[in-house]
Formats: C-alpha cells, structure tokens, sequence
C-alpha cells in the first residue's frame, strides 16, 4: 500500500507544468524573441545604410573623376584675326560650358571638343559633348552633340551647403558669381582653376548616406598661355 502510494505521487509529479513556472518560460521566451527581432532590425538598417553610402560613394567617384579628366584639359580656340575665344562660354553654380584639349581616340592627334556639364531637373549630370570640325585652320563646333548621364542625385547648393561648382581667378581669389549663380563674360576669361564639391544621396536630401568628393582642378593650358 505503501508502495502504491508512492508510486502514485511520483506520477502527480510528473503530470506537467505549473501555471507559474509555464508564465516565467513564456517571459523567457518573449525576451529573446524581443533581442533577436531588435538585433535583426538594427542589421537589416545597418546594411541598408552601408548599401546607400556604397552607391553614393561610386556615383560620386565616377562623376568627379569625368569632370575632373575633362575640365583639367580645357583650352582657348584660335579664331581668325590672331585672337583666341575663351575657355568658358557658360560657368554657373550648376552648369558649365568649355573647350577642351581631352583626346578620348588616340594618343596623336587631339580634336577640340565643346562640353557642357548641367543638372537636370531630376538631379542628374549629364554631359554634352561638340567634337570639334577643322575649317580653314580654326575650329567649329557646330557637329550633332552626344549627351551621356555622369552622375545621379545631385544635391542642390541649398541642400548641400557647397555649390557644385566656383571658380578661382590667377591671384587665387574666388570668383564672386551674380545673384543667378552666373559668371559674367570679363569673369570667365579670368578663370584659372575650377572647384568642384559634389555631393550625391539618393534620397535627394543631405542625410548620414550623403556623400560629398571635393577637388580644386588647375588649369595648366590657361595658366601656360594659349593652346594652339
């Protein structure tokens, strides 16, 4: 009887949980739950951020270094009577137009080209390009332009704090633009080295992903005379 006895209170417990003991197993469980989705969110972010910053980060590079290659390279034109036109036909905070000596076909002969580098209404780059034609010993640019996109999400001055781009003069002194961001005519013959700050984030506002490349471009063919 004893024995039965025993027996049946080892089964009683044995039978399960008890409400307080089930109660602390479903706090346990809830806290780890509560760490693992917190530190799964907090992964998630961390990659979203550093996928942002890596795209603006390539966007950035890319579009500096093709102004930088371009803009380095600008040159005067001969036009008949001895005189030369100036590098710069249009320089504002946002857009630039320029002759330039690049050679992008070979390595012998290089062919004048008219660029023009703009902001869209999108915030995007684009390049213009007027590969240069020989007329009597001068130049015209008056080819079908090519466009191409350098670069996306271009933030404004505003958002920025820099513009994208201002001039330097010979004496190293900046160049004051009007009040439409513009360089007058007397101002662009001056220019001697172009200040580049461009700043890329894809949302299309300065955030933590903002990335911003800056470089001053010198410019040795003005600097060194006419280029002929």
């Amino acid at each position: 009887m004893t024995a039965l006895r025993a027996l049946l209170a080892r089964r009683r417990d044995d039978a399960g949980v008890s409400l307080a003991e089930l109660l602390v197993a479903m706090m346990v469980f809830g806290i780890v739950i509560t760490v693992v989705s917190t530190t799964f969110v907090s992964l998630a972010k961390a990659t979203s951020q550093a996928r942002s910053i890596d795209l603006n980060t390539r966007v950035a590079s890319t579009g500096l270094a093709d102004l930088t290659r371009t803009i380095r390279a600008a040159r005067t034109i001969p036009v008949p009577g001895g005189t030369e036109t100036p590098s710069f036909s249009v320089a504002t905070t946002e857009a630039l137009t320029l002759t330039t000596a690049l050679n992008t076909a070979d390595s012998v002969a290089t062919v004048p080209r008219k660029v023009s580098f703009t902001v869209q209404p999108d915030r995007s780059l684009v390049e213009t390009t007027v590969v240069g034609a020989s007329a009597a010993d001068y130049w015209t640019f008056t080819a079908t332009a090519t466009k191409r996109v350098i670069g996306g999400s271009v933030l404004s001055t505003a958002a920025s704090g820099t513009p994208l781009f201002s001039y330097v003069d010979f004496s190293g002194k900046q160049l004051v633009p009007d009040a439409s961001g513009a360089l007058t005519a007397t101002q662009m013959s001056s220019i001697a080295a172009v200040r580049i700050s461009l700043a890329v984030d894809r949302t299309g506002a300065r955030t933590a992903q903002t990335v911003t490349l800056q470089n001053t471009v010198s410019l040795s063919n003005l600097l060194g005379g006419a280029v002929s």
